[in-house]
């Protein structure tokens, strides 16, 4: 059977959409791209923004259009939100994310396969370990958290994902254990509030050194300020470059303001001192945020004062995003900034983001750098390096395979160089070639 996959948004999405593909395995499925026709589509959406919206309605129609005969399922955020739609989009059915856990049995009861305890997830943190992956990875997604109950005005998540869940500890380690088993290298701990994680004694700082003991590298997805902690400052100090000496710290604006008229829980300075703490703390520590351009009544001034701020914190990346008003929060019914005047800014956002990359990502040239191998694509070697750049290398090496690599130039975020040593082997349990 040919089989498509298509995931938008969060790296949670990601993480279920992979743990899906385990639980097919009844059905032999052969991955295909969607436009390349398929006998199943499984589209998982976002709804995080009006931009994500449409690019949802635009993957459920191409699929439609790609493949006329075939099983289209929607899941996700925007099923969530919006599933009268989804199915008028040409959707065969529609599964929100508080059904997602019955997404195999959806799909293998229509072609005719018995849906049992075997091919159903025992509750919504089901994960890719349990049935183990179509394909051969590297690094693969763990998720540990779902929800949020914060509120931030000018959020919808909490609508869509509802409240904060924890996964039990000791089944997201035995889950990662079969990770490793399998041959992954680098689990990736995901969540929708990660830093709000209350399924260990020791919250995600716990959780954080016993995967490492496990014998995982392990690397965090996006984390709010508040939520990071001298404890898990130090766990990742103490194990770097093990537990990924990189932080997605959500920042959203410069301005106090705004951080309290949209409901953050933090400041700047308090923002600030965590950074500082971060910088001082960790071995070649690395700092990623996002930021919001134009949300509601921001001043001139006060998006002087996110770039003011973004050129003293030094971030290695910023994504940033024009905010558009959502349905049922409270920023919606704000006075808002005009259209043009948020296009003018985030690109003045970008345009900072890129000088400051660059800046950062200079000094690396002419250095060794760690590499975790994942693929090879073109001839070329692909990976990570522990503080989060991608890689792009010559050379021998195998997937899995942590690599001394020397850096001879740079493209975008991107390093190019040439693999001069081998640290650490690939997992003996990776059945992957040169």
């Amino acid at each position: 059977m040919r089989a498509a996959f298509r995931t938008l948004g969060c790296k949670v999405n990601q993480v279920e959409t992979e743990a899906l593909l385990g639980f097919l395995k009844a059905l032999d499925p052969q991955v295909v791209p969607p436009e390349e026709g398929a006998d199943l589509v499984v589209i998982n959406t976002c709804a995080v923004t009006t931009t994500a919206e449409a690019d949802a309605r635009k993957e459920i129609r191409r699929a439609r259009r790609y493949n006329p005969k075939a099983f289209i399922v929607v899941t996700g955020c925007y099923a969530e939100l919006s599933p009268e739609e989804v199915k008028a989009l040409g959707a065969d059915a529609v599964v929100p994310n508080a059904r997602k856990a019955e997404l195999p049995r959806v799909i293998l009861e229509h072609f005719g396969l018995p849906s049992d305890p075997i091919t159903t997830p025992p509750n919504e943190f089901w994960g890719a370990g349990e049935r183990g992956l179509l394909n051969s990875r590297v690094r693969a997604f763990l998720k540990v958290q779902d929800g949020c109950q914060v509120g931030c005005a000018y959020c919808i998540i909490p609508r869509l994902r509802g409240k904060e869940r924890h996964r039990d500890h000791r089944e997201a380690l035995a889950e990662a254990e079969a990770l490793l088993r399998l041959g992954i290298r680098e689990i990736v701990l995901t969540g929708v509030r990660l830093g709000s994680y209350r399924g260990h004694p020791r919250g995600l700082a716990g959780l954080v050194e016993d995967l490492y003991h496990l014998g995982a590298k392990v690397r965090l997805s996006s984390i709010e300020p508040e939520d990071t902690g001298e404890e898990l400052l130090r766990v990742i100090a103490r194990y770097a470059p093990g537990v990924r000496p990189h932080l997605h710290l959500s920042l959203q604006t410069g301005s106090d303001r705004l951080l309290r008229l949209m409901g953050r829980r933090y400041d700047k300075a308090y923002y600030r001192a965590l950074v500082q703490r971060a910088y001082g703390l960790i071995p070649g520590f690395a700092l990623t945020t996002d930021v919001i351009a134009g949300l509601p009544t921001e001043t001139e001034e006060e998006h002087g004062e996110t770039l003011a701020f973004l050129e003293e914190l030094r971030p290695t990346r910023v994504h940033a995003f024009t905010y558009t008003p959502r349905p049922k929060t409270r920023a919606a019914s704000m006075p808002q900034v005009p259209v043009e005047v948020r296009k003018r800014r985030i690109r003045e956002l970008i345009a900072l983001a890129q000088r400051l990359a660059e800046e950062r990502i200079r000094p690396k040239l002419g250095s060794q750098v760690e590499v975790l191998v994942e693929r090879r694509q073109g001839g070329l070697l692909l990976g990570h390096t522990p503080d989060y750049y991608e890689a792009r290398l010559e050379g021998e090496a195998l997937p899995g395979e942590t690599v001394l690599a020397q850096v001879r130039g740079v493209e975008g975020y991107t390093l190019l160089g040439r693999v001069v040593g081998v640290k650490e082997a690939a997992s003996p349990n990776l059945p992957l070639s040169r």
